[in-house]
């Protein structure tokens, strides 16, 4: 859908300040969203299984592992497609404000497309090159939008969440490296072009929800702190939205409704996207391997 035709129906949980916010700037932070309840149910799944991955050596289908990984000091640099593993990650993806916030930003019919849950670990933690998300995954429009909730609080120390005021609404740039090989980031010739001087971090408490549109630019830098920052991450799209390319990140959920009803005509939006390599055939470790790979 476009921003004029969702703008038609009426908020369930924004306000039209905060929605008319993320469609000018292409992201929106705001707290008190998530319940306590939600917080706390999420967070102790969330530390279980980073108890769990204490007995892993290296990646598998559920952890992506740092190579510095080890069951004395456990280094998780995301939980992959956690509506998967645990029930509670897909009823709040699907039954909670969270779904309905997606249907204030995408219109009343949504689907549900990926998830992970991303580890900002103390001492550095992963360093996020900028970078826009729908490069990785091309639909037939741009009407996806990744939400986040904090699940402890973040602050610039945590290294949060930074994005780029409209960005979403300018190029779409390449992310590929010169080498030809995906990079996952953007390159600093383009950045160059890019005004980062006036990123915006998105902080804030626990429960704090994070939106972004699949085409900001965004990254996020080291955590200088003593704590471990969890950031769970769920992917929507407006039903009329369909991937042309396989997911880097599939999931049992991908494509199900979780508000209105399915599309019955497609949305084709006529600005291009570069086609990014078929994850069906080589595979998809993360991000954090796409840029680090050959220091890039």
């Amino acid at each position: 859908m476009t921003p004029e035709a969702i703008l038609e129906h009426p908020p369930r949980v924004l306000t039209p300040e905060q929605r008319d916010d993320y469609f000018a700037n292409g992201f929106l932070a705001a707290e008190n969203l998530v319940s306590e309840d939600w917080v706390r149910r999420l967070g102790a799944v969330s530390d279980a299984f980073l108890a769990q991955s204490r007995n892993l050596t290296r990646s598998d289908d559920a952890y992506d592992l740092a190579p510095e990984h080890s069951a004395e000091n456990p280094h998780v640099r995301r939980l992959r497609s956690p509506v998967d593993r645990d029930p509670l990650f897909w009823e709040f993806a699907s039954q909670s404000v969270f779904a309905d916030i997606a249907a204030d930003l995408l219109g009343p019919d949504v689907k549900f497309h990926s998830g992970k849950l991303n580890y900002k670990w103390p001492g550095g933690g992963e360093v996020v090159k900028w970078h826009q998300d729908i490069p990785a995954w091309p639909h037939t429009n741009y009407s996806l939008v990744t939400l986040g909730v904090y699940l402890d609080r973040v602050t610039a120390k945590e290294g949060p969440l930074t994005c780029v005021p409209g960005s979403h609404a300018g190029e779409l740039f390449s992310h590929f490296g010169a080498d030809g090989a995906w990079s996952g980031s953007i390159s600093a010739a383009d950045l160059a072009t890019v005004d980062l001087d006036a990123a915006v971090e998105l902080t804030g408490p626990a429960g704090t929800v994070a939106a972004l549109n699949c085409r900001v630019i965004h990254g996020s830098r080291e955590n200088f702190t003593d704590r471990v920052r969890p950031l769970l991450l769920f992917v929507y799209s407006s039903a009329d939205a369909f991937p042309w390319m396989p997911s880097p990140t599939p999931s049992a959920k991908s494509g199900e409704i979780v508000r209105g009803a399915p599309a019955r005509m497609v949305h084709l939006d006529p600005r291009p996207c570069l086609v990014p390599p078929d994850w069906s055939k080589q595979g998809y470790g993360s991000i954090f391997a796409a840029q680090n790979e050959k220091a890039r």
